[in-house]
């Protein structure tokens, strides 16, 4: 869940996002996330021992599933993945997970006290309702929804942010149901059989010097491995800086056409 801080007046218009950051190297970028083509191109690294039309199917499945990710009002900057194999306590497990960047604008002067207020919010939503939280039991998280959820305050060298990781148990159904593509099969289709599945989702919430926050958003399956991806959101995190006014004046005058695309895809 993406929580903004309470507004404090009206929401800046026509903001430019402006801000550089490096992926590691176990995500494959996504080079345009609103397209199929794009998603079957990405396939085809992601899963190369695949025949076509796993990777169409797969395509087709991260496409609709992107949407859970996001809020309205946000803008999306870059997309990426991970698939593969990976070493766990358990031995090895497969790793998948779903990675966003999304900015939207805030009007907040003092960053600091952008990311306390986010922080409050995000307290207030993850915590304020434990009373009425169900039982995970799941192979691979197990207990109360509460107990598998954190909020930490962090200090990056870019500036002050707030990390979040949640575990849930979510139906497949209902996932289908909130896709916005309107494709998911019908209610009591007996060919839909719901399943619940442990979802764990991690994000960074980082306030700009001013007028917008950076989102970084990781949602996975693979709750086991919930210490690896914190461990790589951390790691995007310490890339992360904001332009100055004057870097992005020089890169204007360097750039006939400058886009929010390449303001943003550093590192990549």
């Amino acid at each position: 869940m993406q929580v903004k801080p309470a507004p404090q007046g009206p929401v800046p218009e026509n903001v430019r996002y402006a801000f550089r950051y490096e992926l590691p190297d176990a995500f494959v970028h996504v080079r345009d996330p609103i397209r199929l083509d794009a998603w079957q191109e990405a396939a085809v690294e992601l899963l190369p021992g695949a025949d076509e039309v796993e990777r169409a199917e797969y395509a087709r499945q991260m496409l609709r599933s992107l949407p859970t990710l996001l809020v309205a009002e946000e803008t999306l900057v870059d997309v990426a993945v991970c698939l593969g194999i990976e070493d766990s306590d358990d031995g090895y497990r497969l790793s998948q997970g779903l990675l966003a960047v999304s900015a939207r604008p805030s009007l907040h002067g003092d960053r600091l006290l952008a990311a306390e207020g986010i922080y409050r919010a995000k307290e207030q939503a993850l915590f304020a309702g434990e009373q009425g939280l169900t039982e995970i039991d799941l192979p691979r998280a197990k207990g109360r929804q509460g107990a598998k959820d954190t909020l930490l305050a962090v200090h990056l060298p870019c500036g002050p942010g707030v990390m979040s990781a949640s575990v849930r148990a979510v139906r497949s159904a209902d996932v289908a149901a909130s896709l916005q593509d309107g494709d998911a099969p019908p209610a009591g289709n007996p060919g839909m059989v719901p399943e619940t599945v442990s979802l764990a989702v991690l994000q960074l919430i980082i306030p700009a010097p001013h007028d917008y926050v950076v989102y970084v958003t990781v949602s996975t399956p693979c709750v086991d491995l919930l210490t690896a991806y914190t461990e790589r959101l951390s790691a995007i995190g310490r890339t992360f800086s904001f332009d100055t006014a004057e870097e992005r004046d020089d890169e204007e005058s360097e750039a006939a056409q400058p886009s929010v695309a390449a303001d943003t895809a550093g590192g990549h």
